[in-house]
């Protein structure tokens, strides 16, 4: 899901949107959330950190589907398909490579011999569309602002598409689509992301449908857990230990999870941790207040985070960059995507996935406030 190869598609998203490094730092004032700095300014030093937080991370029990593989898809058939029970997330992320229309759906089927409740609790689809980084950002958005609730009831065996728009949707050679769903099946249910011509009956084209082969990135798979719970070891106190960061998605301090594709039975990595959602609760002591920034270090980044304040709060979607539509492009720029400031007695919670088509790994930036 990573979009190296787009870089040159990046430059003319530039003048699309009539925006350069140079005018954001000219205009940098006038940005509200977002922050550009080239590598000699000398406020770079107010935003970068020297105190590496270590984390502690557990991973719940729940089954996350994740299909991005083949992410560019040559011909008819099932992308990846497996059977769950319970909290369960799906995330696919599929670009139509063949020359003719088509549709990319979702078609779950009741596995048992009773009646099957499958609760929606949240879903976000983009697409499709040619411009990646759009459909990776509007997703995030989409997926951390609210949402309501909603039931799907099968009868024993009864098949349905998990979101019924997946049968009108056209997708046009070359356009990206782009989906998150979380949901609870009360019973067995098997789930089949597929790619087939505009005409075919899906419900009936699943049953004979072909499994496809993944690619060489094999970015597919079941893995346990979608939820990944992390903190600080240490308290962070701002008046002691200053500025400080940890990574997300470096594979070093955040590991990838592995898994198994259920086409094949073979072991798997994400490679990205793609369709994990971190929840951030930050241990903190001391007086004052803390602000947090995000800063992609990998590359192109366009995403959304959502945070909380105090046990009754409702989260807040922010967008990462908020005023433009995508920052990390430049190799000697500093972008930093301002999260917000708080005291540091606020019980603090952060919702963040990585976003498709963006590059990894990020940081996170506190910084003591006075």
């Amino acid at each position: 899901m990573k979009k190296n190869k787009i870089f040159s598609f990046l430059l003319s998203l530039a003048v699309v949107y009539n925006f350069s490094v140079a005018q954001a730092q000219e205009n940098n004032n006038e940005l509200k959330n977002t922050i550009v700095l080239n590598n000699k300014n000398k406020d770079v030093e107010k935003y970068e950190a020297d105190k590496l937080l270590f984390m502690e991370s557990k991973d719940d029990s729940s089954t996350l589907l994740f299909s991005d593989s083949p992410e560019t898809v040559e011909q008819d058939g099932i992308l990846y398909q497996d059977t769950v029970k319970g909290d369960a997330r799906l995330l696919y992320y599929h670009l139509n490579g063949m020359k003719e229309d088509k549709k990319i759906a979702v078609v779950i089927e009741n596995m048992s011999n009773e009646s099957n409740i499958i609760t929606v609790k949240k879903e976000a689809v983009a697409g499709p569309s040619e411009d990646y980084l759009y459909v990776g950002k509007v997703t995030m958005q989409r997926y951390f602002n609210d949402h309501e609730t909603r039931e799907i009831r099968l009868a024993p065996h009864e098949k349905t598409f998990l979101n019924v728009a997946d049968n009108e949707r056209i997708v046009p050679s070359g356009g990206l689509v782009y989906g998150i769903f979380d949901f609870y099946a009360k019973k067995p249910l098997k789930v089949s992301v597929m790619i087939a011509p505009t005409d075919k009956n899906l419900l009936k084209y699943v049953n004979y449908a072909p499994i496809l082969k993944k690619d060489e990135h094999r970015l597919r798979g079941t893995y346990e857990g979608k939820e990944r719970y992390i903190t600080n070891r240490r308290a962070y106190n701002p008046e002691e230990m200053g500025k400080a960061y940890f990574y997300i998605g470096d594979n070093k301090t955040d590991l990838y999870k592995y898994g198994k594709d259920s086409t094949d039975n073979s072991i798997t990595q994400n490679f990205g941790n793609y369709g994990i959602v971190y929840n951030f609760e930050p241990k903190l002591e001391g007086k004052g207040k803390t602000s947090y920034y995000l800063k992609p270090l990998g590359g192109v980044y366009a995403g959304a985070i959502s945070v909380k304040v105090g046990e009754n709060g409702e989260y807040k979607m922010i967008s990462t960059p908020d005023e433009l539509p995508f920052f990390g492009h430049e190799k000697d720029i500093n972008y930093y995507a301002y999260l917000g400031t708080y005291n540091n007695s606020d019980k603090l919670s952060f919702l963040y996935t990585p976003p498709g088509a963006s590059n990894l790994p990020v940081q996170i930036i506190l910084i003591p406030e006075k």
